[in-house]
């Protein structure tokens, strides 16, 4: 994405990531911010110790408002990383979108392969030596799905082999209200949305705490920024008016997203939709993508016009009068063939 959004990583940076790959390496985090349009080291840690025991210090270099990368050096014989993502709750929206979109300039800027884990987190604590060991675990994980992702998977087969029975509709009404509870700021910002104060909501699924969570709310200004701002490495659920009378919601789920958290995506947006509509958005147009990259502003015009189109009544054929007979003058009959 990184002809979308037009950040590139500093010389300085990739520079100094370069010697931390060679045998003179001595970091175990680097800090990465966006400034002046380029992404550029803004602090680091000194290797000291293994990397729980360093991970305690990491939360040091986080602030409560400005977003960050950090590249957290693992411990392995070869050079493998992680990418840590922190963006507090409290940052300025247009940094949220900034960042969430401009991830993906710095992992092929720097070099995909060396990035063999990534994390997203909100809170300072979400990157302690504890946070990180219960990403990894969550990560990890052959457990099975919890008791209410089991009972939504059940009632998603339940719902696919009833769909046209009629005597199904009141439990498929109660059913599809089944979703994860929404966080505060998510309930905020689409309760925003349904006023018409902002055309932009974009949510992700926490699956560890059971939430719904706000990545961001904004008032884009044309639909080619769609593609932009919603993240190409992570579920998400989008809330956005294509125009003063029509909602879109839009479900992305890259094909990079572990099964776990597709299933629970998938299962539980017919749920968000439904919550959606409790609180006055109507939703117009379901879509789903794989890729950020097809919300183009031509894939959406089609969209809306084949919604359009539907919405009419059929043209009615008016049959041009025919004029009877004279009298007198009955059509001839038709003479029956001979044997």
């Amino acid at each position: 994405m990184a002809h979308q959004s037009g950040i590139r990583v500093s010389d300085s940076l990739s520079s100094k990531f370069r010697v931390e790959l060679s045998k003179d390496a001595t970091l175990r985090t680097i800090q990465v911010g966006i400034l002046n349009e380029e992404l550029c080291a803004t602090d680091e840690q000194q290797l000291q110790g293994t990397l729980l025991e360093d991970l305690e210090r990491l939360p040091e270099l986080l602030k409560d408002t400005e977003p960050c990368y950090l590249l957290v050096r693992l411990d392995s014989e070869e050079s493998r990383w992680l990418l840590a993502t922190y963006v507090p709750d409290n940052a300025p929206v247009r940094d949220k979108m900034l960042y969430a979109s401009t991830k993906a300039s710095l992992t092929k800027g720097l070099g995909e392969s060396y990035f063999v884990d990534n994390m997203f987190g909100t809170t300072r604590s979400e990157f302690s030596s504890e946070g990180y060991q219960m990403h990894r675990r969550h990560v990890e994980s052959t457990a099975p799905l919890t008791e209410r992702e089991e009972e939504m998977i059940r009632i998603k087969d339940m719902e696919g082999s009833v769909i046209n029975a009629p005597t199904m509709d009141s439990r498929r009404s109660h059913v599809s209200q089944n979703s994860y509870p929404l966080q505060d700021q998510a309930e905020n910002a689409m309760k925003k949305f349904a006023k018409g104060m902002v055309n932009f909501v974009l949510l992700c699924v926490d699956s560890e705490k059971e939430l719904v969570k706000l990545v961001c709310e904004d008032t884009l200004q044309s639909h080619g920024e769609l593609a932009q701002v919603i993240p190409k490495d992570m579920p998400t659920y989008t809330l956005y008016w294509y125009d003063s009378t029509t909602s879109i919601f839009i479900y992305t789920c890259p094909l990079t997203t572990s099964v776990r958290e597709r299933m629970v995506c998938s299962t539980f947006r017919q749920g968000f939709t439904e919550s959606a509509r409790d609180m006055d958005i109507n939703v117009d147009i379901r879509l789903e993508f794989d890729n950020p990259a097809e919300i183009t502003p031509a894939a959406l015009s089609e969209e809306v016009s084949a919604k359009a189109s539907s919405a009419q009544p059929p043209a009615i054929s008016l049959q041009k009068f025919k004029r009877p007979a004279p009298p007198n003058r009955r059509p001839r009959a038709t003479a029956a063939p001979s044997n």
